[in-house]
């Protein structure tokens, strides 16, 4: 619920259960999204998409934070990818300025 008077609303936190400025998106308080159903679609989405496989995570390796060998394989695909991306960020520039 909020109530408004010549442009300044007020608005009550259903986080806090603190009034702050209805205007902004944040409540001043504590820092959560004023808008209730902003936020449960916004957590529905994050779920969403933490459930989906995406290429980006192929590299996460199963428990590489206990494993000392884990982390360094992990860290060595990642290292990887940067050069491969790298090589053909060179490529498509090469491509691209030959033309021309």
């Amino acid at each position: 619920m909020s109530y408004s008077s010549s442009g300044f609303s007020i608005k009550k936190c259903e986080h806090c259960s603190n009034w702050t400025n209805g205007n902004k998106a944040f409540c001043e308080n504590c820092g959560e999204i004023l808008d209730l159903e902003y936020r449960k679609e916004r957590d529905e989405k994050s779920k969403d998409l933490s459930a989906a496989p995406f290429l980006l995570n192929w590299y996460k390796i199963k428990d590489s934070d206990k494993n000392p060998v884990y982390f360094i394989v992990e860290k060595l695909i990642r290292g990887g990818q940067l050069i491969l991306m790298g090589i053909i960020a060179l490529i498509t520039f090469i491509l691209i300025v030959l033309p021309g």
